[in-house]
């Protein structure tokens, strides 16, 4: 056998990088909690665990992943003991829902479109999950009343979001800028959003980075993110009831203009990848105050 024949047979079977390696699926955990800011109000908390698998391409470019999630959230007033609902700032909701979700990505776009299909009102299980854990982790004193609670409905929504980014600096200190409009529409969510995005630090491609959830290749990325949004809103099903027909008791009316101010820190190693989110939101309705939580996702690659 020639030189140049076993040069050939060589190169056919070059060796995987580690750090190159390609990932077919992954399972993500996400919550959502205002408990470590010290309030217990509004969006108190959300919980979400779901998988998403890349569709096999020939294509380094065009990425394409399918989602399906669970998720629970739970809305409150800002005073757990009152029994008065006049008084409330809000109403009690929770909402218990199940999404399927397309993301189609390249290096600088990204179409992603989600349909949620769930309840509101005590089919959701809210009530009982927060007094099970005041009744363990708190005061009984601190045992919501959830007098007034959205009455049961069913929910169809569909969420369209686009995001188009720049790349103004290369790695290892990159900065990105992004534009990611949001729209909804359905039963429990109507409305229009415009979010600006700026990212900084080590970070891979808008197909492959934990930016935008992306499975596939998990090249180290250590980054934050500062992310500014305008959410014009047209109906909120968790404050004012279904958008199709309602019997709840005591609903309240959104403001239209809604202020979103997030700050973001992101890491990826391996087959992990973690997000951490500071949250800020104006206030939603009369009475109310503006509102911090803490969003926290664990994403694992197989």
């Amino acid at each position: 056998m020639s030189a140049y024949t076993l040069l050939g047979l060589c190169q056919e079977s070059p060796p995987i990088s580690k750090t190159n390696r390609t990932f077919k699926n992954g399972i993500e955990l996400r919550h959502d909690n205002d408990f470590l800011l010290f309030t217990d109000r509004y969006y108190t908390t959300g919980t979400f665990v779901g998988i998403r698998v890349k569709q096999e391409s020939t294509d380094s470019v065009n990425q394409k992943q399918y989602r399906l999630f669970i998720q629970q959230e739970i809305y409150t007033p800002a005073d757990l003991l009152e029994d008065d609902i006049e008084l409330l700032d809000r109403p009690y909701a929770g909402f218990f829902g199940i999404s399927n979700g397309l993301q189609l990505t390249n290096n600088k776009r990204l179409l992603d479109i989600n349909l949620l299909l769930g309840f509101s009102g005590p089919f959701s299980a809210a009530e009982k999950l927060q007094s099970a854990f005041h009744d363990t982790a708190a005061e009984d004193s601190r045992v919501a009343t959830w007098e007034g609670q959205l009455k049961n409905s069913l929910h169809t929504n569909l969420y369209v979001e686009y995001a188009r980014e720049w790349k103004l600096e290369p790695n290892p200190f990159s900065v990105h800028f992004a534009l990611n409009p949001i729209s909804a529409i359905g039963t429990r969510d109507i409305y229009l959003q415009q979010n600006v995005v700026a990212y900084f630090g080590r970070r891979n491609p808008m197909n492959s980075s934990a930016a935008y959830h992306q499975v596939g290749i998990h090249n180290k990325e250590w980054f934050f993110a500062i992310r500014a949004g305008y959410r014009y809103i047209f109906h909120d099903a968790l404050l004012e009831g279904n958008a199709i027909k309602d019997n709840s008791i005591f609903v309240k009316e959104p403001y239209q203009n809604l202020f979103i101010y997030n700050f973001e820190m992101y890491h990826r190693n391996k087959r992990n990848s973690y997000k951490l989110s500071y949250n800020f939101n104006t206030p939603r309705t009369q009475n109310t105050d503006p509102h911090i939580y803490m969003l926290f996702s664990f994403l694992r690659s197989f």
